[in-house]
């Protein structure tokens, strides 16, 4: 029966850490749906120009490459050509608007500090758009009058009088992009900028360009959703609450067990522990010729044994078992019962 026991104790005890390790695993999965996912990309820009120049006994050619050093005063127009590419790590959606437009600036000459800012436009915005493809480019190319700003920018200084300032001109590619992939929307704007000075004098200038090549990742946590989580959800607080009443079961057990074989319990730890003072007998003496000495627990028969030191008889019964130390016309006797549970 306590072998029987036991295996079922255990049996209950495995099949309870099973129910727990898959409850918590599958609560854990379930409940933390989020990933980070991340888009990469690179940019690729270049701009390239050529500064046309106006009839003059000085130069034989019509223009001059980029990267030289220019006179303004000879300069007619600049031709310029955009070149945009970007490329994703992966597949995207995008809607991207894209427009040339111009700034001109009338900049203290001495210090930090604007006087005047306008801005125009030189083409009007173009829209596009590329389907579950991992790069697009812009090729745009516009003609600039280089004179034409300049004496936007001359007028506004003889208006107000000023003397003592610089003019710059910046002529900019600007690019409105929104980017979608499965699990990430993300804006990305970017500028091409040309820079070179306006004067009314013949100086020497050179021109300025800035185009870009980075490259940048967008990081985003989002949360994955799906039967399967739901499932995964489930199936975690079924097996909790099953290891929850398995461990209940346990522990009922364990209390059941001992108040239902407390008699076993007991009458094994007896017997284990004083085997060696401990006599089996088949049948009981009469005892009606002895002083009998009852006591109330088998501890007191082992401090009696001490003191005599003669072995301790030991008859089983059915639902009790007796235990017997006699000396001469004393007995002293221990009772160990079976208490039978009652009936409600």
């Amino acid at each position: 029966m306590r072998k029987s026991y036991a295996r079922r104790q255990l049996l209950i005890f495995v099949f309870f850490l099973i129910f727990l390790v898959i409850g918590i695993g599958s609560l854990y999965i379930g409940l933390n749906t989020k990933k980070i996912v991340s888009l990469k990309y690179q940019e690729d820009n270049d701009i390239d120009y050529k500064v046309y120049l106006k009839d003059n006994d000085f130069f034989e050619e019509d223009y001059i490459e980029k990267g030289k050093t220019y006179i303004t005063s000879l300069i007619d127009h600049i031709e310029i050509n955009y070149k945009y590419n970007i490329d994703f790590s992966d597949e995207v959606d995008a809607e991207y608007k894209y427009k040339v437009m111009a700034k001109i600036e009338s900049n203290k000459a001495d210090t930090t500090g604007n006087y005047w800012t306008k801005e125009i436009d030189i083409t009007k915005e173009i829209t596009e758009k590329v389907t579950n493809k991992p790069n697009y480019s812009i090729n745009q190319q516009v003609s600039l009058n280089y004179n034409e700003y300049n004496e936007l920018l001359n007028s506004f200084k003889k208006s107000v009088g000023l003397t003592n300032s610089t003019g710059l001109l910046s002529v900019y590619l600007v690019i409105d992009s929104n980017v979608n992939t499965k699990e990430i929307e993300t804006p990305i704007n970017s500028n091409l900028v040309l820079k070179l000075p306006l004067s009314e004098l013949a100086i020497e200038a050179s021109i300025d360009s800035d185009a870009s090549n980075n490259v940048k990742e967008i990081k985003k946590t989002v949360k994955e959703d799906g039967v399967f989580y739901s499932v995964l959800v489930l199936l975690g607080l079924f097996c909790s609450l099953l290891a929850v009443f398995l461990i209940f079961v346990l522990i009922r057990s364990k209390r059941v067990y001992k108040r239902n074989y407390k008699y076993d319990l007991e009458l094994d730890k007896i017997l284990n522990t004083y085997d060696s003072i401990i006599v089996n007998i088949k049948d009981l003496p009469n005892i009606d010729d002895y002083d009998v000495i009852k006591v109330e627990s088998f501890e007191e028969l082992i401090d009696a044994h001490s003191e005599i030191r003669k072995p301790i008889n030991y008859y089983q019964a059915e639902d009790y078992s007796v235990f017997l130390l006699l000396n001469d016309n004393i007995i002293w006797e221990y009772i160990l019962r079976r208490q039978r549970r009652k009936r409600k």
